[in-house]
């Protein structure tokens, strides 16, 4: 076997592993689910298709602090605003940035990730809807063991 053969063969298998190993349930729309690749502890949940909650926790900083993606419809939602219900309480207001992401490395975005994180351990299910209408309502079912106690916003670091 040739050298370039030997290469595209290792770099495979250490991509394929790190995919495997990354995450340790299956996706479901019925409880979160966590895993660990690269320097990054990661938790979602789904609920249909095109619909996820995504957080990346960063330990120390690194691209941009722990922070928050949420899908809805197979879209993100930059620079836009999101209303979000958990339970039966009342719609508030959350922004993204221009990743459309819930950052953590600035002191507001630290507060909302930070506020957004205690509400998803707490609470049993989580409403949102963006600007164009697109609305899902996830399980908050095994958030609070997917999000562990060490996630924490970039700015606090």
């Amino acid at each position: 076997m040739n050298s370039k053969k030997k290469i595209l063969i290792g770099v495979l298998s250490i991509f394929l592993s790190s995919n495997v190993l990354a995450w340790t349930t299956d996706t479901s729309d019925d409880i979160w689910r966590s895993g660990w690749g690269q320097g990054v502890s990661e938790s979602e949940v789904t609920h249909g298709s095109g619909n996820k909650i995504y957080v990346a926790c960063h330990e120390p900083v690194s691209w941009g602090g722990s922070s928050i993606a949420i899908s809805l419809g197979g879209k993100e939602f930059p620079n836009s605003e999101l209303l979000i219900r958990f339970d039966n309480e009342k719609l508030e207001s959350f922004h993204t940035d221009k990743r459309g992401y819930i950052e953590s490395d600035s002191r507001v975005g630290a507060a909302q990730f930070t506020y957004l994180i205690d509400k998803f351990k707490k609470h049993k299910r989580v409403y949102i809807r963006a600007h164009n209408g697109y609305e899902s309502t996830f399980t908050l079912k095994g958030s609070s063991k997917a999000l562990g106690n060490d996630c924490k916003a970039g700015f606090y670091y």
